[in-house]
């Protein structure tokens, strides 16, 4: 397990720690999964499974910290969500 903090801006501001892949994993090789299928003639996977690795489990992740939207003005690089409707 490879825990990192990252940041959601909307709609409110928010910390979370989230689980990410092992950079040296054997098996996927740090990407969290890989794919059970074959190459088409352009190098893609048209019908493949991907698999997630034992490494990673992309559910694990917990909200720190909700920071309240007078406290969100000084956060570094936040601007304030669009309100309009769509």
């Amino acid at each position: 397990m490879a825990l990192r903090l990252t940041c959601y801006t909307l709609p409110r501001l928010e910390l979370w720690l989230i689980d990410t892949p092992h950079r040296r994993c054997p098996q996927c090789g740090g990407d969290g999964w890989w794919t059970n299928g074959f190459d088409d003639e352009t190098g893609e996977h048209p019908d493949a499974e991907y698999v997630n690795c034992g490494c990673w489990n992309p559910d694990r992740r917990s909200c720190l910290l909700v920071v309240p939207s007078w406290a969100a003005r000084y956060w570094p690089g936040w601007t304030p969500p669009d309100t309009e409707t769509y």
